[in-house]
């Protein structure tokens, strides 16, 4: 194995040895070495692929989430600076190409689709690179600094954006929940689209636990996603729209009468 990917693997383990509450001693005891053993295991010694086998087995885990798990440690979750996140709140336009540019278009596509000038393009550019938020490669092609979208945190440009990103996407699945109930187009031809709340009584650690799951699910369905992109005919691809939001609450919260009058108000006659 190569020592570097070992040593990333390793690093994984030992932080799922935390989540999971295990010492070295409970870890030597199970897998019936001593702790020297373990901590050579862990440290300096190569990694087998036996002894990584086994190490999943008592973690509950497999090599997929390890892999998983070793992409996140090497790329870390990216966030933008102070001054990134003041830029781009202050110049939403900039932030909307970035956002292109994120989508995997081009500087060129952009241009074509909004009709933009040279001038225009190239102040994009600039403006964008002065702040380091894209990088221009050998060959010429703009790529963002960043592999993924950073999060957009609680800063100055989340809240420039969060409201109207949520108007946005509220009004983008009224409208197609609207078509799919009043349209004339036969069912198998109509957009399929759901959109509903729950609201259920659940203790805080299990709540936890679903969101974990939720984001597991989320990244294999994005590694399925890539893979599909690269490997299918683009007339066999349909875009995923994906909105999730969630939260946990006394139940004494004020703003819960508002999704429980969602039907309707119960007055007196």
């Amino acid at each position: 194995m190569n020592e570097f990917k070992s040593q990333k693997i390793k690093a994984v383990l030992k932080v799922l040895l935390k989540k999971k509450g295990l010492t070295y001693e409970s870890l030597a005891e199970q897998m019936e070495c001593s702790v020297p053993t373990i901590k050579r295991i862990l440290g300096p010694e190569e990694l087998t692929l036996n002894r990584l086998l086994h190490l999943c087995e008592i973690l509950d885990t497999n090599l997929a989430e390890i892999e998983t798990l070793t992409a996140e440690e090497e790329t870390g979750s990216p966030s933008f600076t102070e001054e990134q996140d003041a830029f781009l709140a202050k110049n939403k336009n900039y932030f909307a190409y970035l956002m292109k540019l994120f989508d995997g278009m081009t500087p060129k596509q952009i241009a074509d689709e909004y009709q933009l000038t040279a001038r225009s393009t190239d102040k994009y550019l600039i403006g964008l690179e002065k702040h380091d938020l894209i990088r221009v490669t050998g060959k010429q092609k703009v790529k963002p600094a960043f592999k993924t979208v950073p999060n957009l945190g609680n800063g100055a440009l989340a809240r420039a954006h969060s409201e109207s990103f949520i108007k946005s996407i509220a009004y983008f699945f009224i409208d197609l929940v609207r078509e799919g109930l009043y349209s004339q187009k036969k069912k198998e031809e109509r957009n399929q689209a759901t959109f509903s709340t729950q609201v259920v009584k659940v203790s805080k650690a299990s709540y936890l636990a679903w969101i974990e799951e939720q984001q597991k699910s989320m990244r294999s369905f994005e590694k399925l996603a890539t893979y599909e992109e690269k490997t299918k005919a683009p007339e066999e691809l349909m875009s995923a729209v994906i909105v999730s939001a969630h939260t946990i609450l006394k139940h004494d919260y004020e703003g819960l009468k508002k999704i429980s009058s969602t039907f309707g108000e119960i007055t007196n006659f």
